[in-house]
Order: C-alpha cells, then structure tokens, then sequence
C-alpha cells in the first residue's frame, strides 16, 4: 500500500514541469514516429499505456533504436544523443526498458523530474525487477531534496527485494537522504523487516519463468515465440552469460529471454532460458539452456541444449518431456553466406545436415545426465 499510495503522489510531484500540451502527431508530419504517440504524450501514463497494449510483439524499429541508444549512453558516454535515441524507440513501441533507460540518461543530465516521469513509466510497463526501478526513484528524489518521497521509495525498494546494503551506504545520489536525520534507523528497520534480500532475488527471478507446456521443442522456429519477455540484468547473478560478454557493453550485445520452468520442487528450480547475439545482422537463432539451481539460487549444473555459441559447433534441437528426459538432435549447417560476417539478414540456410543424437535425464539431484544411445531410444 505503501508503494502504491506514493506511485501517485510522485507523478503529481513533478506535474509542473511535464508536457502537458498534447499535440497530433502522424507519420507524415513526423516520419519515423508512430502516429499513436507524440513527444508532448511520452509521460501521459494513460495514452502511453494504451499505445503499449496496441503495439505488442517483435518491433525491429524499436529494437534497433533502443539498442543504439544503449550504445550511445554505456559506451559512447553521450547521454543527450542516447535520449533521442530512446525517445524514438518508444514512439515506436512503449517498453518498460526504453522508459528506464530513458530515466538514466534525463538523470545524468539533471532532468529529474523527467526522469521521475521516465520511470513510473517503466514501473507501469512492468519493468523488472521492480526493486531498481524503485532504487532509481529514491536516488532521483533525494537529488531533488525531496526527503518524504526519496525516503518511502528507498524503504519501498528495500520491500521489493533491493538488497545491496553497501550502496545504498555510498551511492552519490542517495546524500542528501543520508544526511538526514534517522536514516540509519529507517534503513535498518527496512532491512531487518524484509525477507533476506538475496534469497527474495532468487524468488523473484524463478517466479518470472512460467511452467512449460510439454513436450517442448526448442528449434529455429521456437525463436519467434520469444516476444518481449526479457530478463532484466539486475539477475546477472543467475545468469551467467550476462557475465560473460566482454567484447560489447552487455546491453548491446545479448537480449536474454525466459523459455519456462521444467522442475519444480522446494529444494530444486530448473528453469530453461534463451540467448540471442542481436551484435550480428538479422535475426540470429538464439541459444537455449536448461539450468538447475538449489533451493537458494545456487547453480547446480546447466546444459547448452539448443542452438550454438559457435558456427563452427553443430546446432542443437531440443525436445523435452514432462518426465525429465532430454532429447538434443545435432546439426550441421550452412548458409548461403558467411553469418559471422554478413549476418542473418537475407541469409538463406542452403543445407540442415542430421549428425547425431545425445540425449539426458534430469536426475534427482538437479544434474543432467548423459545417457547412452541405446537407454536413450527407450524415452
């Protein structure tokens, strides 16, 4: 109740310094825009809202903007340029991601209540995990010397699972909060009145997969079912391909989407997520792997079971059953042009070549485990 009852005391906060004068806006006159949404309505929850539910699905245009913008802000260090990047992304399409992006950069420029505006949005589009979104609003309102909102938002995000003590201890933009009087106390009664934090990342993280609808098959065409159901980097901990891209800024680099749950049982989550390089042109077939983790997030083993890192590696189709068994086909394949150097796009696959099968069970424990060809053509 807390959250919600200051959700609407903060849009009002900031009311004074939001576009108000709503403009109509079509292609024509604005090329590159979309005709439901103009510059004067990118903060007016509503038309927004409705604009979002009109637009659902895979938008390119969007994608490219937002991942260019990201660019723009992490490695270019240009967060005026990166706006209008992100700008144009959600004129577009509305994404939660664009909106909290957008709430970054309008921050580094000292645009609060912009940002402020930026990300309700991205809170009402169901950014996740709600916690950053709620952090990020209690750092742009304690740089505002607003100390009743910056206050209510940093307990509020404590509630939904932030849980980097040590930060909030020496984030810049939380000062002005912490010179103020019992905050030690407010932030420790947050802390000590929360779930652990860490174990409610965990349970916040799994809760976003969805049980699977068996027998699921994970081939090419299963990519284009992946939609917008991203997951955020704020779960990297969970995520190891989120630490391991080096090459690019991780935005820019990999999009991660969640596929389902597989197992679940108290002491056991396997879950099934999917990779996808948007570095290369085109649309690249993603990776997919099945994970299981312990009762509190940690790793126990995880299997490649779709795709390939690598266009040298065979490609992987997976089909799995509801009694845990794992069925991955291994491909070659060959394209009419060289993928790693001129993508996806207009690429055509020329050969799909049958090489061999290997197949697994996800034994009691969480682990997946090898099973011979002859045990495996009894699944």
């Amino acid at each position: 109740m807390r959250y919600v009852l200051l959700l609407a005391a903060g849009i009002s906060l900031f009311a004074c310094t939001s576009p108000t004068n709503k403009t109509k806006t079509n292609t024509e006159e604005q090329p590159g825009k979309s005709a439901d949404l103009s510059e004067a309505q990118i903060f007016e929850k509503d038309i927004v809202l409705k604009a979002a539910q009109n637009s659902k699905g895979k938008n390119k245009v969007s994608d490219k903007y937002f991942l260019d913008g990201v660019d723009m802000y992490r490695n270019k260090k240009d967060p005026a340029k990166a706006i209008e990047l992100f700008k144009q992304a959600i004129f577009e399409q509305p994404q939660a991601r664009a909106y909290f992006e957008l709430g970054n950069a309008l921050a580094d420029q000292e645009n609060l209540p912009d940002a402020a505006s930026a990300y309700q949005l991205a809170e009402a589009l169901d950014y996740k995990p709600t916690s950053k979104v709620l952090y990020n609003l209690a750092c742009v309102y304690s740089r505002a010397k607003d100390r009743k909102s910056a206050e209510y938002y940093l307990v509020s995000a404590i509630e939904f699972g932030y849980s980097n003590v040590k930060n909030i201890f020496a984030d810049k933009d939380l000062e002005y909060l912490r010179s103020t009087d019992d905050f030690n106390m407010t932030v420790t009664t947050a802390i000590s009145g929360a779930t652990d934090p860490s174990k409610l990342q965990w349970t916040l993280f799994w809760h976003e997969f969805k049980q699977v609808s068996y027998p699921l098959v994970l081939d090419e065409r299963y990519g284009d079912k992946l939609g917008e159901d991203y997951i955020s980097y704020e779960y990297e901990r969970f995520v190891a391909e989120m630490r391991d891209n080096e090459k690019f800024s991780r935005e820019v680099g990999f999009e991660f989407y969640h596929v389902g749950l597989a197992k679940n049982s108290d002491s056991i989550k396997t879950l099934i997520y999917a990779v996808r390089n948007v570095i290369m042109g085109g649309t690249p077939p993603p990776e997919y792997y099945i994970v299981s983790y312990d009762g509190h997030g940690k790793l126990i083993d995880k299997l490649l079971i779709g795709g390939h890192k690598k266009l040298s590696e065979p490609f992987r189709v997976a089909k799995i059953t509801e009694n845990g068994n794992i069925e991955v086909g291994l491909f070659s394949q060959v394209y009419k042009k060289n993928p790693e150097e001129e993508g996806y796009e207009d690429n055509e696959l020329v050969e799909s070549k049958f090489l061999n099968k290997e197949f697994y069970a996800i034994s009691g424990d969480g682990h997946f485990v090898k099973k011979d060809a002859l045990l495996g053509m009894r699944f």
